[in-house]
């Protein structure tokens, strides 16, 4: 299996480590022992996921493309931005249920929004310094079509 390896900066400066390869039912068995430096202590948790995910796309005889990202760990700026991102998120969709609601009653209008806020903060994940964003992306040509698919995870910061 032939890897390409490339570094890409993204928005806020946040680094990755780019893998391109194409896995061909030859060398699906390659996909346990992929070298994931920058995956640390989830790398065997990792190697799974990418072998599932090429096992979903049934690829068949076809080849498979596919991209891991793995970033640097996050520095505490960098977290801080994709979290004050996830507040305007979830204050937006508050805000979008509420203001209809607000021109029967504005004060049910307000607590819908503010639960719809709160609810949908407890979703969207809070990054922390040192946590590493990892990013799958998986594609199939031919047979009933086109197929992708895109998966992320994020390894937690366990701590010096």
């Amino acid at each position: 299996m032939n890897i390409e390896r490339t570094q890409h900066i993204g928005h806020y400066g946040v680094t990755f480590t780019v893998m391109r390869f194409t896995v061909v039912p030859e060398n699906r068995n390659a996909l346990g022992n992929l070298c994931l430096l920058g995956a640390g202590n989830t790398a065997n948790e990792l190697r799974s996921h990418i072998r599932d995910l090429y096992e979903k796309m049934l690829a068949r005889d076809l080849p498979c493309k596919m991209k891991l990202a793995i970033s640097t760990p996050l520095n505490r700026q960098q977290a801080d931005v994709l979290n004050t991102r996830a507040d305007i998120i979830s204050g937006l969709i508050g805000g979008a249920l509420a203001a209809p609601i607000s021109l029967v009653s504005r004060p049910i209008g307000g607590i819908v929004g503010a639960t719809a806020t709160l609810t949908v903060k407890g979703i969207i994940r809070s990054y922390h310094a040192g946590d590493v964003v990892i990013g799958l992306d998986a594609q199939v040509s031919g047979g009933i079509g086109p197929q992708r698919s895109l998966s992320a995870m994020v390894r937690q910061f366990q701590g010096a």
